[in-house]
């Protein structure tokens, strides 16, 4: 069995390896699939991260949300006690830099959502498997954040994130789905 840091590497390897053009075709085919489905039509609020480097495109599913009248929250990490808060988002100039090069709402500039408000959460990761593990980027953020809601739960993956076994620990959390750019795979 392969250990996390391994499936990491490897997963990351190959996401590297995705042209601009493919990975730009399979956001598209993916942002597709989530946004006709009835989860997406449903839920009111939904959170999502900004998207960078090799991930699956959020951009273009913010913009829908907005175009939807639906709020579209991302998350601001606190790293020194391991947590996030969201904050509401209706343009992309309300983002700045924040550590690690992630893009976070400016607190100033953007309302904090109750998390129990949260519909449907968008879950980042580096690799997943059919059966709803999820192997994350080691900060154990989202493992912590998602007890404390009842929101359902996606993840948006290149076929070179899906993975016959994730290895989980007790305090991981399962995700509900998983769309790739051929549709729903859980």
């Amino acid at each position: 069995m392969s250990t996390k840091k391994d499936i990491r590497n490897e997963v990351s390897r190959k996401l590297d390896s995705i042209s601009a053009e493919k990975r730009k075709n399979w956001s598209e085919e993916i942002a597709e699939h989530l946004v006709s489905s009835d989860i997406w039509k449903g839920a009111g609020v939904i959170a999502l991260t900004i998207s960078r480097g090799k991930e699956v495109d959020t951009y273009c599913l913010i913009e829908a949300a907005w175009k939807q009248g639906k709020k579209a929250v991302v998350p601001r990490a606190d790293f020194k006690h391991k947590r996030m808060s969201f904050f509401e988002i209706t343009s992309f100039n309300q983002l700045e830099e924040g550590p690690y090069n992630l893009k976070e709402p400016n607190v100033e500039s953007c309302p904090s959502i109750d998390p129990k408000k949260i519909e449907l959460v968008i879950v980042p990761g580096l690799a997943f498997d059919k059966n709803g593990s999820r192997l994350g980027f080691g900060g154990g953020f989202y493992d912590r954040f998602l007890p404390q809601i009842k929101a359902q739960t996606i993840a948006l993956a290149f076929p070179c994130q899906v993975i016959p076994f994730v290895p989980i620990e007790p305090h991981d959390c399962l995700i509900d789905h998983i769309i790739s750019p051929d549709g729903f795979l859980l």
